[in-house]
């Protein structure tokens, strides 16, 4: 298993209603270990383990929810 700890921009990620879907998405895919959000720098810090998951999968559910993870 290898952990990494990644950060990504998140556009369209300014209030704090945005944080809470954005956390509501990721928190609960397997393979994501922890979770950061920075509103400030409009980014996401993710824990996760590449075996299980890989950032385009984080990605596609973060566009399901209409916003942007720059990869």
């Amino acid at each position: 298993m290898v952990k990494r700890l990644r950060y990504f921009t998140v556009d369209g990620l300014k209030t704090k209603e945005d944080e809470k879907k954005v956390k509501e998405a990721l928190e609960n895919l397997d393979g994501v270990l922890r979770l950061g959000v920075d509103l400030d720098a409009e980014a996401v810090e993710v824990e996760y383990e590449d075996e299980r998951i890989t950032k385009e999968m984080m990605a596609k559910v973060l566009q399901s929810h209409g916003y942007f993870m720059r990869i």
